[in-house]
């Protein structure tokens, strides 16, 4: 039987962190209100009291990710902010590889993933982007920073591996030129580089 102490040390949060912990390590899949309760050292219903149900676990621990990345200063250079905020949050969603899939599945309902959101879009509408270019802006950087967040979780072949996927490279003289490059994948310098293409082309815009 849990005990009046442990009883009072459980919280919401300390639930959410405690899944982020297992999901980390096991993969949103296996997660399951047992499986927490023993990690936390309480019977699965007494969760109960904190959380409504595993679906408010999981929106929980999507807020868990956003509230650690560092929120951009309001009065920031939209330039320099997009850059930093999309690296740290590539860094969150490579730490936590579940976050994608559940990001896309569930979609931004937490207080700190909307805080996020609108500090990111409250950056390009002081900047000078029309409404509805800022959403198209912000569209276009959760895409190029999911899509490489997945990619990276995913891993990559290595120059043999990739090499012997392609029996006659003298038949593709452009990937056989570009081979070197192709073949061994930096997902760092790749998102950093299209990262900056993002910012140039925006700028570009709002020049126009």
């Amino acid at each position: 039987m849990t005990s009046p102490k442990t009883r009072s040390r459980l919280t919401r949060d300390r639930i959410i962190g405690a899944a982020v912990i297992l999901a980390d390590s096991g993969g949103v899949e296996e997660l399951s209100m047992r499986k927490l309760g023993a990690e936390l050292g309480v019977e699965a219903m007494s969760l109960y009291n904190h959380v409504e149900k595993k679906d408010d676990i999981l929106d929980g621990m999507i807020d868990h990710v956003f509230r650690a990345i560092p929120l951009p200063a309001a009065d920031s250079d939209w330039r320099v902010a997009i850059r930093e905020t999309a690296l740290a949050a590539l860094d969150q969603f490579v730490e936590h590889p579940w976050m994608v899939n559940l990001l896309m599945q569930r979609g931004i309902y937490g207080p700190s993933s909307l805080r996020f959101m609108d500090r990111v879009l409250g950056l390009f509408r002081a900047a000078g982007f029309s409404e509805e270019d800022s959403h198209h802006a912000w569209q276009m950087l959760a895409s190029h920073t999911m899509g490489y967040a997945f990619q990276q979780m995913s891993g990559g072949e290595d120059k043999d591996e990739w090499e012997s996927n392609i029996p006659d490279l003298s038949v593709f003289p452009n990937v056989a030129a570009l081979a070197p490059y192709l073949a061994k994948c930096e997902f760092g310098a790749e998102f950093a580089f299209g990262l900056e293409i993002i910012i140039a082309g925006l700028a570009a815009r709002l020049d126009r």
